[in-house]
């Protein structure tokens, strides 16, 4: 039973009354839990108002195509940073709870005799999935149509990572995560949200590369990392950076192995917790140089995770490239990191900037 069910169950009046007393107190000590609660009630007092589901997306897309036009291929429009600073800790919930049936991971919570339980051991797509029909439905009660002077956007259907590989634009992410994408944009604290464009794939590594055309963007790049093409030994400290929530996070660790999911050797497996939105994101040696491209990792294991090898990437775009393209991928940005000599806080500082949260669009996700 999904916990949006629990929910359900208590505003139905439908649990016990020893199932309601435990819920009650989970609620009053479980700060997240009680705000997903309190976004659930308000989602349902938004929808009540609604013609349903199929009516309510009927609108948004109308009012998309009439403010957009039917070309842009974006589904239903939002204020952002009133969704950001609303939702922003649900979604992370939500990431590990109500969408365990799209990440098929593990989520387990046990309360009053509810037990909440799907597993599966296979490796997991860190795919964030953004509540589309919750920022739909704000969206709408907030006057959606109101003429306003600050940018107005559709949530997302996806989010993850992705990070410069040059200073030309060129920007490394997984295939899983733009595969069948209408649009694709990234954006960091120094970046505005941009326009991306996936111009080289290779689904058997899971690679996508993605190139930033406004010159004014890149203009004054200066990555101060590079791929490493040799194998970094286990046991060395790894740390990552990505976009599990609206900002970076950092994690650090080990490497535990040399090859990753059954026993796969384009893969390493890292000791280090990734979470949904991590995928595509940088792994990164103590020197700062990339050793890999988060992955994903398995359902059920705690603090582990799987990043593709930097050695795969670079094989990978001199085998699939155009000429043109691969002498561009391979030729510009940093030979070496420049990060080696500077303490942890001072290489984080340095490669945020190339480090993007990467939203893409589909219309039939």
């Amino acid at each position: 039973m999904r916990v949006t069910d629990l929910f359900d169950d208590y505003l139905n009046n439908q649990l016990s009354a020893a199932d309601k007393k435990g819920f009650e107190e989970q609620l009053r000590h479980d700060e997240i839990l009680a705000q997903a609660f309190a976004e659930h009630k308000s989602l349902l007092n938004t929808l009540s108002l609604q013609a349903g589901k199929t009516n309510l997306k009927k609108k948004l897309n109308e009012i998309h195509d009439r403010e957009f036009g039917v070309n842009s291929r974006i589904i239903s429009l939002y204020k952002e940073k009133t969704f950001a600073s609303k939702h922003g800790r649900t979604i992370a919930f939500a990431a590990s709870t109500a969408f365990v049936a799209v990440l098929t991971t593990v989520s387990v919570l046990s309360m009053g005799g509810y037990l909440f339980k799907q597993q599966s051991n296979q490796i997991t797509d860190l795919n964030r999935v953004v509540m589309e029909l919750r920022a739909s439905s704000d969206g709408i009660v907030e006057g959606i149509t109101k003429t306003s002077k600050k940018a107005v956007y559709a949530p997302a259907n996806l989010e993850g990572s992705a990070f410069a590989i040059n200073n030309k634009g060129y920007i490394l992410t997984s295939f899983h995560m733009v595969q069948g994408a209408d649009s694709i944009f990234v954006m960091n604290t120094s970046t505005e949200r941009t326009l991306a464009r996936l111009i080289l794939s290779d689904p058997k590594i899971d690679l996508a590369i993605l190139k930033i055309d406004d010159a004014a963007v890149v203009k004054s790049w200066q990555v101060p990392f590079s791929l490493k093409e040799k194998d970094t030994d286990v046991g060395e400290k790894v740390f990552t950076l990505g976009y599990p929530r609206k900002d970076v996070v950092y994690g650090e660790g080990s490497l535990s192995s040399l090859s990753g999911y059954s026993n796969d050797t384009s893969m390493y497996q890292i000791s280090i917790p990734v979470n949904p939105g991590n995928s595509g994101g940088p792994l990164l040696d103590e020197n700062g140089n990339v050793i890999g491209v988060i992955r994903g990792k398995i359902t059920g294991a705690e603090a582990t995770g799987f990043a593709i090898k930097a050695h795969e990437i670079l094989n990978s775009i001199e085998l699939t490239a155009p000429d043109t393209t691969r002498k561009e991928l391979l030729s510009s940005g940093s030979k070496k990191s420049s990060l080696k000599s500077l303490k942890r806080s001072e290489q984080i500082k340095r490669i945020n900037p190339y480090v993007f949260n990467i939203l893409v669009y589909k219309r039939d996700l």
